[in-house]
């Protein structure tokens, strides 16, 4: 179990013994040593989202939405698992140019956050954007594959609030010399499989083997950057901090909801909703108030994760911060974002999906 403390550190309470390491050491090498090559069956650039049931799928209904409102014409593939999805919805969601794809149509092993690397890995796509549901583009991300950094490495991660502290025995286990960087955010990536083969099949290697890197590891968050580390694989890592957007309550207090990603060139892109999501948003609820982030250079820094004033959970920073003015920087976005939950919302399709997710859940079996 992870416990994050107020300086930015991610402690674990998990320790491992000797003959439990070193069996971990030699079962992810010989599983590198099994990795068939590059097949090449792959081409062209594309979205890949993981999504499934009420929760998930009105997240990606509004990131979806709001990408082909940004003129993104990129191709995007949802994947679930099972029956997580009804007909219906992938019909209403092919209308956006969506290939819905059932995970359990290539592995059987899926589950949870694994699906993430999976989905990477069987999408028809050579280059993949992986976008979390519940992140919401600021402008068409189409671009960032013309990064520089992309091309030379094939890689872009986005850094997290949090860093792994040395006394992780996920160091010893991946024989990887300890870093003092920030820890991976995994709710959007970048990946050309051409140049990251091996990379990514070990990164779905530790999802798989969760009972072991998940009490390491924040899920699947830092599996991608570690298996590039175990690898000696160079990767790009986005400069900017990772910044906070919310609002302020009472004595000023804020209230962080989302986290705020950066491109290469320090421009706000990706705004990932990860503390309270579109499916308990209220119709007419607005959130996006403050941007609240670091001063370059600053060296004081604290997190605080708490309780927020609207019945969810927030992260505050402390420090060397500044605030920005979010309705100023983006003053529409919030409420398109709203239009589309609520046009969804007002949907008959979305209305039995309802019904179809209820009844999954609920109806007794005959037997």
């Amino acid at each position: 179990m992870s416990k994050f403390s107020e300086t930015g550190i991610r402690e674990v309470s998990t320790s491992f013994s000797n003959e439990i390491i070193e069996n971990a050491k030699y079962s992810w090498k010989a599983f590198v040593s099994s990795i068939q090559e590059y097949p090449d069956t792959y081409e062209g650039k594309g979205i890949v989202i993981c999504a499934g049931g009420v929760k998930y799928i009105t997240c990606a209904w509004v990131l979806i939405s709001m990408l082909r409102y940004q003129k993104c014409k990129l191709p995007i593939e949802l994947w679930y698992a099972g029956n997580e999805v009804s007909q219906e919805m992938m019909s209403e969601l092919a209308k956006f140019d969506v290939e819905c794809k059932n995970i359990y149509g290539f592995v059987k092993e899926a589950s949870g956050v694994a699906m993430k690397p999976l989905a990477i890995l069987y999408s028809k796509f050579k280059e993949v954007l992986f976008l979390d549901a519940d992140n919401i583009t600021a402008n068409d991300p189409s671009y960032i594959f013309e990064d520089s950094n992309y091309k030379k490495h094939g890689t872009i991660f986005w850094p997290d609030f949090w860093k792994t502290p040395k006394n992780n025995p996920i160091w010893d286990i991946l024989e990887v010399p300890f870093l003092e960087t920030a820890e991976q955010e995994s709710g959007q990536i970048l990946i050309n499989k051409s140049l990251c083969w091996r990379e990514l099949n070990l990164c779905i290697y530790l999802n798989l083997h969760s009972h072991i890197y998940y009490k390491l590891l924040y899920g699947d968050k830092d599996t991608f950057k570690f298996a590039w580390l175990a690898l000696k694989t160079e990767y790009y890592m986005i400069a900017t901090d990772t910044a906070s957007c919310g609002y302020q309550g009472k004595n000023e207090v804020f209230n962080g909801i989302t986290m705020v990603q950066h491109d290469p060139l320090g421009n706000i892109l990706f705004l990932h909703r990860n503390l309270i999501k579109w499916d308990v948003t209220f119709n007419t609820e607005m959130f996006w108030d403050k941007i609240k982030k670091f001063k370059e250079d600053s060296t004081s820094r604290k997190y605080y994760l708490r309780t927020g004033e609207k019945f969810h959970i927030a992260i505050d920073i402390d420090g060397e911060t500044e605030l920005l003015d979010f309705r100023i920087k983006f003053p529409k976005l919030e409420k398109k974002c709203l239009y589309f939950l609520n046009k969804l919302r007002r949907s008959g399709f979305y209305q039995r999906f309802l019904l179809f997710e209820y009844m999954k859940t609920n109806r007794l079996s005959n037997g």
